[in-house]
């Protein structure tokens, strides 16, 4: 049985996928997040199969980890570098045109409703995985706002 936290690095395959995108070269991640945000958008009906929603979580938190106003999911994944739990993936800049695809795939898969949500045991996580998927869309909202 696997980990399931209502974090967005805090269950057994967030952390896979966090290893997994650690693999390629710091240049090519964005490019990766990108290409994971797109077959999201046109392969939906893949989810279980091909990706799963704890990914797609991952995934927008470390986009916005790297844009203002992520400090929070930045310090995450800071901490969990420190303490040997993954290698940093962390964005050395902000890349703003992936705010929006991030912010449609997560969406998709942690909306209201959404899969990521389902199965929460008790009613403090539900309202936690809720309250982690409000911030973190906030994040891509604005940090993906161009500047005014």
């Amino acid at each position: 049985m696997g980990t399931f936290g209502t974090g967005p690095f805090s269950s057994d395959g967030a952390m896979e996928f966090l290893e997994e995108l650690a693999e390629r070269p710091a240049e090519r991640r964005a490019t990766a997040l990108e290409r994971m945000f797109t077959f999201v958008k046109e392969q939906p009906e893949l989810l279980w199969r091909e990706f799963f929603p704890e990914e797609v979580v991952a995934a927008a938190a470390v986009v916005a980890a790297s844009l203002p106003g992520g400090h929070q999911f930045n310090q995450k994944l800071a901490e969990l570098v420190e303490h040997d739990l993954v290698p940093d993936v962390r964005l050395a800049a902000p890349v703003l045109d992936l705010a929006g695809a991030a912010l449609q795939a997560l969406t998709f898969v942690a909306g209201p409703g959404g899969p990521w949500h389902q199965g929460w045991t008790n009613d403090t996580d539900a309202a936690e995985a809720r309250e982690t998927v409000a911030v973190l869309s906030q994040v891509l909202i604005l940090g993906g706002s161009p500047p005014a």
